[in-house]
């Protein structure tokens, strides 16, 4: 770890054996150590980097402490020292994630995402941008030297870039050897890169701009629904700073995105409402996200709506926690009709209520609160016809 004494700027690193240096000088060749030196080049002690990254870990010992329902076991449970917890505690101005191979024969190719998307979000609903690396070359003989390993390594980058768009690093491309699929930069034992890779590593952060990354803008209201044979999503932003336009893209799969429209952004500080037409849905599930392309033609991507035909009047899918003053009720309801939010703590008293009317469809209602400390709370919907319903989370 580097602890500079004074520093105005913070960066955050978890993963495994890359961003732990392993098989290169920690200050003169590692890609952690040079981007030390790069930012603290002009000012000394500028720009502190707490490296968390510990050999060996994989994507699901970097999960939030809270999460307790992995479905592997150990190893494949959140590490306390090394995790996005602990990463938080630090109170980073960004974060960088890098779990680019371990544990990836076991694990599918949607845990891995799930797990990178939580960590993301973990970090994000702290006001903290989040970098997610993409997979690198692995053919040592453990396993990942196989046609089908290969092959899913590099699905996962592209899944990863898709998924993370602007915030997503590219540990792959330019560093594979397209003849046999090994690291280009091998450090000799077909795992890790040389010094020549991590400068290379080096230079793909140092592009990204990590500490002028800003967050997306504020989604206050976020819902899809069908009718009269289309898909109607709508969204509503606030404090939109710099924005050029919106892509809509729609999946079938929840995993590969399309393009299917684009929205000129009001890009203006008070309340903005934004719909579009889906007039050629897919059979089945629907997924939509909207994509926010920035005046400097850098995206970012929203949270996820399903469309999905609901059997029962109104149900609360999900409730998450977004920030210290905000809560997310995730909803689906197959009529318009008006609802109650109730937000209760552990102690049973309430923290805050709403009450929205909705139409038809899922829906996203992000509630503003005072400011929440770490616990349990429980979240209470009320439907129009007085049918309840509960789910509990918690705020860490």
């Amino acid at each position: 770890m580097f602890f500079p004494a004074r520093a105005q700027k913070k960066l955050v690193i978890i993963g495994s054996s890359t961003s732990a240096c392993y098989g290169v000088d920690l200050e003169t060749e590692c890609y952690v150590g040079l981007l030390k030196s790069y930012y603290n080049q002009s000012l000394p002690n500028d720009t502190v980097i707490v490296n968390l990254a510990a050999a060996g870990t994989n994507v699901y010992q970097g999960m939030p402490t809270s999460y307790t329902t992995s479905p592997y076991g150990p190893p494949y449970v959140p590490a306390p020292g090394n995790n996005i917890t602990a990463a938080l505690s630090n109170n980073p101005n960004v974060i960088i994630v890098n779990y680019p191979t371990n544990g990836y024969i076991l694990l599918p190719v949607d845990s891995i995402l799930y797990c990178l998307r939580t960590i993301r979000d973990s970090a994000n609903v702290k006001g903290v941008p989040c970098f997610v690396t993409t997979t690198q070359p692995r053919t040592s003989a453990d396993g990942y030297n196989t046609s089908a390993m290969k092959a899913k390594l590099a699905e996962l980058k592209d899944s990863i870039l898709l998924e993370f768009g602007s915030f997503a690093i590219d540990f792959y491309t330019g560093l594979i050897n397209p003849a046999d699929s090994s690291i280009l930069y091998d450090l000799g034992d077909h795992i890790h890169m040389n010094a020549t890779g991590h400068q290379q590593l080096f230079q793909r952060v140092l592009a990204k701009s990590i500490f002028l990354a800003a967050l997306p803008a504020h989604f206050v209201q976020f819902n899809a629904q069908y009718r009269n044979n289309a898909n109607i999503v709508t969204w509503n932003t606030d404090k939109e700073i710099d924005i050029d336009s919106y892509e809509i893209q729609r999946s079938s799969d929840g995993a590969n995105f399309i393009k299917i429209g684009t929205l000129s952004a009001n890009n203006t500080p008070g309340s903005n409402q934004y719909s579009f037409k889906d007039e050629q849905p897919v059979q089945g599930l629907n997924y939509y996200k909207i994509v926010i392309v920035n005046k400097n033609g850098s995206k970012q991507s929203s949270p996820i709506m399903t469309v999905r035909l609901n059997e029962s009047k109104l149900s609360l899918m999900r409730a998450l926690v977004r920030s210290n003053n905000q809560v997310i009720a995730e909803l689906q309801n197959n009529e318009a009709q008006t609802v109650h939010l109730q937000l209760f703590n552990n102690l049973g008293m309430l923290v805050t209520s709403v009450s929205r009317k909705l139409e038809a469809g899922s829906t996203s209602i992000y509630m503003q609160t005072p400011e929440l400390s770490n616990g349990v709370y429980h979240l209470k919907l009320i439907g129009a016809r007085g049918e309840t319903m509960v789910k509990s989370f918690i705020k860490n």
